[in-house]
């Protein structure tokens, strides 16, 4: 297929979502690319600076598995960004060691390496792991745990390298519009015009896009994450990570290393929404309330006396499926959407996207992620969807 020109493209959002584009863009040749950031890429603003940067690539959509896996790809090729160590998940219920094995079939069907292990095996490969209570569990040895902070440099280099212009400190307020037709931004510093404009700014996605009567199918929530200070089984490790990541089904819990400290999340708690447009940044002050009640530390008994060293409520963005939001805006063919991205699937969901701004053949059907695709559903009932999700995280369809 015919390379075309999309002329001058203007992406919102310098974050892992945003600079993947650019990246992917410059890789394939189309460099009239300006890249805008109310903040540095220093210090990112949106979610990408707060990811606990868990990458597996199993899904039971296979669009998303692909987009996962052309990530690990891909940040792979960076230096000091993937730590390729595998991941976990456990069952201690006979109900979840079969989603396990309905798990590692899937797997398997995308041609990823899969290994139903028993406790024995799973004590040996996280060896401050509690495994007395486990049935079995899934182990997948090429996920792993990625820095998101080096993703982002890595992308943002080689785009600007390349040619890809970045601006900034510089805020986009809203769209330019002439005749009807997007051809540009506003921002603080006055009007920028271009041929293709791409919104990539994740949690304030809606915000903007709500101010031209665009109503995104976005809902920004709270997820809580602890990092604990050093700990003695981790003996002082230097290496990012050297055992697998775990995540326990049951209780929507998940872990990693970050060097001589674990970080853990869990989705096992209310979902909370985020009021984000006077947010300078995706983090809240962190409840009293409302996240620790049903939190469990039978799987890492470590962590019950362990020192915390950072409490983090963060802000990522749900949709009523749970996949991002991907495309042209219907009757805008000039304005492009690329949000609801996780850092999981960004490379992918990069490529896509500056494929389909060149008008190539997509490597990863990403057909399913229009951003149109909930039009017909009432406002009351996306929100009530993607909320759902939350607690559903590590749903899988039935059989």
């Amino acid at each position: 297929m015919t390379l075309q020109t999309p002329g001058k493209v203007i992406i919102v959002g310098a974050g892992i979502t945003g600079c993947a584009i650019a990246f992917h863009l410059a890789r394939l040749g189309h460099t009239d690319v300006t890249v805008l950031d109310r903040g540095t890429l220093g210090t990112p603003l949106g979610s990408t600076g707060h990811a606990p940067g868990l990458l597996g690539r199993n899904s039971p959509s296979a669009s998303m598995a692909a987009l996962a896996d052309d990530t690990a790809d891909l940040l792979t090729q960076l230096p000091a960004v993937f730590n390729r160590v595998g991941s976990i998940e456990i069952a201690r219920k006979a109900e979840t060691a079969n989603l396990l094995e309905r798990k590692a079939a899937t797997a398997r069907g995308y041609g990823f390496e899969a290994h139903l292990i028993g406790p024995e095996e799973l004590a040996a490969l996280v060896p401050y792991m509690d495994v007395s209570g486990l049935k079995r569990g899934l182990y997948l040895p090429d996920d792993g745990t990625l820095d998101a902070r080096a993703a982002l440099r890595g992308l943002h280099e080689g785009a600007r390298d390349a040619g890809v212009t970045f601006r900034e400190n510089v805020a986009v307020r809203e769209l330019l519009e002439r005749d009807g037709r997007v051809v540009g931004v506003v921002t603080d510093e006055g009007e920028i015009v271009g041929d293709r404009v791409v919104i990539a700014v994740g949690i304030w996605g809606a915000e903007l896009l709500k101010r031209r009567g665009i109503a995104l199918p976005l809902f920004p929530v709270q997820h809580p994450y602890f990092t604990t200070a050093p700990l003695a089984v981790l003996d002082g490790a230097s290496a990012p990570s050297r055992h697998p990541m775990v995540r326990d089904l049951e209780n929507l819990f998940y872990l990693r290393e970050h060097g001589d400290r674990l970080g853990f999340g869990w989705y096992n708690h209310a979902p909370a929404l985020a009021e984000v447009g006077a947010l300078a940044e995706a983090e809240m002050a962190f409840p009293a309330r409302g996240f620790h009640e049903v939190l469990s530390y039978d799987l890492f008994p470590v962590l019950a006396g362990a020192t915390i060293e950072k409490k983090l409520n963060g802000i990522f963005s749900m949709t009523p499926d749970g996949g991002p939001l991907l495309g042209p805006v219907p009757g805008q063919p000039h304005l492009w959407i690329a949000e609801a991205v996780w850092v999981t699937h960004a490379g992918g969901a990069g490529r896509a996207v500056a494929e389909a701004l060149l008008g190539l053949e997509l490597s990863i059907d990403v057909s399913a992620f229009a951003p149109d695709r909930f039009a017909a559903i009432p406002e009351d009932v996306r929100r009530a969807r993607s909320l759902s999700l939350y607690n559903d995280i590590y749903a899988w369809p039935a059989a």
